[in-house]
């Protein structure tokens, strides 16, 4: 029964999990008085010195969120592929959109705390990866709610045999 909705809801959500993996940046901070400029992506935090039209690599931070995105994905196929057993898959559609709910919760925190402590002198900017990274959580709500539509439907035929 892969040819549900959920199917597709939870299709384009591990597609744009994936689409951070091309390096879309999350967030920017432009310094303005040294040129520097920040950037945050999943695979971590790179510094870049800018001058008229050179950018000399300055340091390059590692932070794993590419492994929370991997799960994410991984958790996300095995929820598709749970489509016989409809309650598995219902309770792992539920969970992915718990954990998909919190990670995007803690991003738009963990944001602000950046942009807060940033230097005043500093340009601060959400790049197209933070906005990819928040669009996952709508679709794994209307995934988990085709599940849930399609096993309200099979309990309803079940209470009329």
């Amino acid at each position: 029964m892969l040819q549900r909705i959920q199917t597709v809801h939870f299709a384009i959500t591990m597609l744009l999990f994936g689409a951070l993996f091309t390096g879309l940046d999350l967030l920017s901070f432009e310094l303005q008085d040294s040129g520097k400029i920040r950037t945050i992506d999943i695979f971590g935090r790179t510094t870049y010195t800018q001058t008229n039209t050179d950018e000399t690599l300055v340091s390059n931070e590692s932070i794993p969120l590419f492994l929370v995105a991997i799960a994410m994905i991984l958790l996300l196929f095995i929820t598709l592929m749970a489509y016989k057993n409809m309650h598995r898959q219902l309770s792992l559609a539920r969970i992915s959109m718990l954990i998909n709910a919190v990670l995007v919760f803690l991003f738009v925190i963990w944001s602000t705390y950046l942009f807060i402590t940033a230097p005043a002198d500093s340009s601060n900017f959400v790049q197209l990866g933070f906005y990819v990274f928040s669009s996952t959580l709508p679709f794994t709500y209307f995934g988990y709610k085709g599940v849930l539509k399609d096993k309200m439907l099979l309990d309803s035929i079940n209470r009329l045999r």
